[in-house]
C-alpha cells in the first residue's frame, strides 16, 4: 500500500513539474522581448571587465545604452580606442576620438614626509580613518591603507614602502573605481598628456603645512611668479591652482617650487624646438607659441629664440611639413624668465 502512495505522488508531482515546466516555456515564448542582435554585438566589442567606470550596470548595461539610447562608446575607458572602433563599425556611426585618460595622486606625504598625531592601530581602512578625523598632522593626506588598490579591477595601483599608491601607467584604463573609492579626494584623472600638476591639497595656512608635511604647498607664490603664462597658474585659498586652458605643460613650476609638491613627469625630455630648413613659412608655429618665441616673415624659415622657448611642444604638434625637431635638454628654469623678466616686457609692450 505504501509503495503504491509512493509511485502515485512522484507520478504527481512528475505530472505537475512537467505541466509547469511546458506552462512557463509557452509564457516565456509568448512574453519574450526581442534583443537587437546588436547590442550583443557591441557587448562582445566590450572588454568584459564589468568594473561601471561607465555608469551603467556593467558591459550589458552598457550596450544597451549605446545601442539603444545612443550613449557614446567612449565612456568606455578600459576597451579604449579599439572598442570605440569595433563599435562604431557595428552601428556604422562616426565617433568622436576621446583623450586617453589616467589616474594621478595629488599627494606625496607619505609615511617619510608626513606627520602623524598619533599611532594608529585601528581598522587598515581609508573609510573608517576618515571617520576618526584622521590620525596624520595633515587633514587632506593619503592615510595609505590602500582601499583604491583593492577597488582597482585593473591591478594598476599598489602601495609602495611609503605607504602611497602606486599607479602602473601601462595598466591604468580611467575606469575612475580608485576616484570614487578615496575618502581624500585626492585621486583624480587626468588626461595621459598633462604631465605638470600640484600634488598637495592642504590649502591650511604654510606655517601649519610646513608642520604637518616636508612637500606641502606652502603658498610661497614661486610658480606664480616664474610661470611664463599670465593666469596659467594662481593662488587659491593658500594653494597653487592650474588653469587648465592656459598651462602647457612646461614644467618651470615644477623647477622653482621649493618643496617639490608639483610633479612634472617628462622633466628629462624636454627640450628647445628647433626650425628645419624645409619650413614653409606658413607661421603657424609662431601663432601657437604662448611666449612669442618663434619669429620669421611668410613664406620665409622661421627662427627660435633657444632663451624663450620653454619645450612646450605647440609648435612641434601644428607643423604641416615636421620642420621642427626638438633638441637640447632643458633641466633648468631658462634665464630668461627669472626675476619675472619675460612679463615685464609684456606689460612694457602693452
Amino acid at each position: 500500500m505504501s509503495e503504491n502512495i509512493i509511485i502515485i505522488a512522484s507520478l504527481s508531482l512528475g505530472g505537475l513539474a512537467l505541466f509547469f515546466g511546458v506552462l512557463i516555456t509557452a509564457i516565456s515564448k509568448k512574453f519574450a522581448v526581442e534583443i537587437d542582435p546588436k547590442i550583443l554585438e557591441v557587448e562582445k566589442a566590450l572588454p568584459g571587465a564589468n568594473c561601471g567606470g561607465c555608469g551603467y550596470p556593467g558591459c550589458a548595461g552598457f550596450a544597451e545604452a549605446v545601442v539603444l539610447a545612443g550613449v557614446s562608446p567612449t565612456l568606455c575607458a578600459p576597451g579604449g580606442e579599439s572598442s570605440v572602433k569595433a563599435i562604431a563599425e557595428i552601428l556604422g556611426i562616426t565617433v568622436e576620438k576621446k583623450e586617453k585618460m589616467i589616474a594621478r595622486l595629488t599627494c606625496n606625504g607619505g609615511a617619510l614626509r608626513a606627520k602623524d598625531r598619533y599611532i594608529y592601530e585601528g581598522i587598515e581602512d581609508c573609510k573608517a580613518v576618515k571617520l576618526l578625523n584622521s590620525f596624520k598632522e595633515c587633514p587632506y593626506g593619503c592615510f595609505g591603507f590602500g582601499n583604491c588598490a583593492v577597488v582597482c579591477p585593473f591591478d594598476a595601483i599598489y602601495i609602495s614602502d611609503e605607504n602611497l599608491p602606486v599607479i602602473d601607467p601601462e595598466k591604468c584604463t580611467a575606469c575612475g573605481a580608485c576616484v570614487k573609492e578615496c575618502p581624500q579626494d585626492i585621486l583624480i584623472l587626468l588626461p595621459t598628456a598633462k604631465d605638470v600638476y600640484l600634488i598637495c591639497n592642504n590649502t591650511e595656512a604654510g606655517k601649519f603645512v610646513s608642520k604637518a608635511c616636508e612637500v606641502g604647498c606652502i603658498a610661497c607664490g614661486m610658480c606664480v611668479r616664474n610661470c611664463p603664462i599670465e593666469g596659467a597658474i594662481e593662488l587659491v585659498n593658500n594653494l597653487a591652482v592650474q588653469n587648465k586652458e592656459l598651462c602647457v605643460n612646461c614644467g618651470i613650476c615644477a623647477t622653482v617650487c621649493p618643496k617639490n609638491c608639483i610633479q612634472d613627469h617628462r622633466p628629462e625630455s624636454r627640450g628647445v624646438a628647433l626650425i628645419l630648413e624645409k619650413c614653409i613659412g606658413c607661421t603657424m608655429c609662431a601663432r601657437k607659441c604662448p611666449v612669442n618665441a618663434i619669429s620669421g616673415k611668410v613664406k620665409e624659415v622661421h627662427k627660435v629664440d633657444p632663451e624663450k622657448c620653454i619645450g612646450c611642444l605647440k609648435c612641434y604638434d601644428v607643423c604641416p611639413v615636421n620642420a621642427i625637431n626638438i633638441t637640447t635638454e632643458i633641466k633648468k628654469i631658462p634665464e630668461y624668465y627669472k626675476n619675472n623678466q619675460f612679463k615685464k616686457e609684456v606689460k612694457e609692450k602693452k
